[in-house]
């Protein structure tokens, strides 16, 4: 039986006048990282979407819906809640993506965003952890919310935030390079041990998420690291 991934991504869209951007948070266990090599996985990504206040809860409920029912890749999307924030209202959605153990190189992307374990297979025994979307996926979607607020989606400024945390019983080492780990940037390739129940946050570059996030009728999948999963030799 497939086991439900515990990633959890929090995907915050906010209206502007111009546009509508994205931030993103995710929750990643090496456990299952692990226990993908047995089959697909799937995990959580949680959507806040705007709100003009916990009056008009109902309206925006209907009105996300006949956005999401009528795309292809966010049909699957669910409503949970609205939420009254300190700033903002929200509403609440969830939608499962794939985690999949795959050559990304080789294969079709599932969906409309995907994350991916790839193993290289050198001595290193290195797990490349890569994060992978589909550009008309994207435009649809933001065709879609342009249709129903006058407003597209615009990923490009998404800098997701990535948690990744030992839940093993034994000491992990992430490798990460181009990004901001723990609030600092990381220049030159890095590697962070994690003892059991240690985690650190990694949020991708600006240049990296726009890559990602790209908007296009056409253009091809595209991806990017964030980061290599190795589990140190013990010694005898």
């Amino acid at each position: 039986m497939k086991r439900l991934i515990r990633i959890t991504l929090a995907v915050a869209l906010v209206l502007t006048l111009a546009a509508c951007s994205t931030k993103m948070e995710s929750d990643v266990f090496f456990r299952d990282l692990e226990d993908v090599a047995d089959g697909d996985l799937t995990n959580k990504i949680v959507f806040f979407l705007p709100l003009t206040s916990m009056d008009d809860c109902e309206e925006y409920h209907e009105r996300y819906d006949k956005v999401f029912q009528s795309s292809k890749d966010f049909k699957d999307m669910e409503f949970v809640k609205c939420v009254e924030g300190e700033i903002s209202d929200s509403v609440e959605y969830e939608m499962d993506v794939p985690l999949r153990k795959i050559d990304p190189d080789e294969t079709n992307i599932d969906g409309a965003v995907e994350f991916i374990r790839w193993d290289t297979d050198d001595e290193s025994e290195e797990r490349k952890i890569l994060i992978r979307a589909n550009p008309p996926s994207l435009h649809d979607l933001d065709k879609k919310l342009e249709d129903e607020f006058y407003q597209g989606l615009d990923l490009t400024d998404s800098s997701p935030l990535i948690r990744m945390s030992n839940d093993l019983r034994s000491d992990q080492v992430f490798t990460v390079y181009h990004a901001f780990v723990q609030g600092s940037p990381i220049i030159s390739e890095t590697s962070f041990l994690l003892e059991p129940r240690d985690d650190i946050d990694i949020i991708l570059s600006d240049v990296t998420s726009a890559y990602i996030f790209h908007v296009s009728a056409t253009a091809d999948p595209r991806m990017a690291p964030i980061g290599t999963w190795t589990t140190p030799v013990e010694e005898d």
